[in-house]
């Protein structure tokens, strides 16, 4: 099972019709659909000047970014959770509870995440960092050896966490950067494939920016990068 989490971070609004396709494409397929907090404006959006309202499964958080209009939160989610137990203040931050929410409630081990990037003018890298470590977060919270994938997607870009591998589908014609960044020393790459500088056998270092930069080989219709057994997990972001 899959979910789709809605952050209270930046929509790149010139791009709608790709937020509108994901929601779409997650709702034919009965994926929920959770906002935490503020994540729930961009519903909003889609839903001005348009007979085809899309609602949020779940509403979660404790409201203080919620968009109002006098008392009534907009859009309506079919359920908001305000309540929980021992997850309060600074325990859990909203993107946690969305994403426990999602995996103890919906049994997920596909997280999506979208919202995920800093508003610009907000300065908001911490909350940026803070949404790798949601990434995170999802694996830590499934038992060993358990399936698990987690993915910030927005309309022109794509942030893996990868545990083992991953495959990259071209999404334009034009240039497809792929940057490997890791948290632990403990990382090497089995093999890449097309990739202009490949990767294989390389050891990407926490302190080190090597792996950053590369790129599709020119007509290449996808990438992979394959992590040898026992290597810990790496942010991929393939960005287009």
């Amino acid at each position: 099972m899959t979910a789709l989490i809605f952050l209270n971070g930046y929509y790149d609004t010139r791009h709608l019709d790709f937020y509108r396709q994901e929601m779409e494409n997650a709702v034919e397929k009965g994926f929920p659909l959770i906002c935490a907090d503020g994540g729930i404006r961009i519903f909003d959006e889609l839903n001005r000047d348009t007979d085809r309202s899309l609602i949020p499964d779940v509403l979660i958080g404790d409201m203080d970014s919620v968009p109002h209009r006098g008392y009534k939160p907009l859009p309506q989610a079919r359920q908001i959770v305000q309540e929980w137990i021992g997850k309060t203040d600074k325990a859990y931050t909203d993107g946690q509870l969305a994403v426990d929410y999602a995996m103890e409630q919906y049994d997920c081990r596909h997280i999506i995440i979208y919202g995920g990037l800093p508003r610009p003018e907000e300065y908001e890298t911490d909350q940026f960092l803070g949404n790798l470590k949601l990434m995170r977060f999802g694996h830590y919270r499934v038992s060993g050896g358990e399936p698990y994938i987690a993915e910030i997607r927005d309309p022109r870009q794509t942030i893996h966490y990868v545990l083992s591998g991953v495959r990259l589908t071209r999404k334009s014609s034009g240039l497809q950067r792929v940057s490997v960044i890791a948290e632990s020393p403990n990382i090497v790459v089995e093999k890449s494939e097309n990739l202009r500088w490949d990767l294989t056998s390389l050891h990407i270092h926490p302190d080190l920016t090597n792996a950053l930069r590369n790129e599709f080989v020119e007509g290449a219709e996808s990438a992979t990068i394959q992590l040898t057994d026992g290597s810990a997990p790496v942010y991929v972001i393939h960005n287009w």
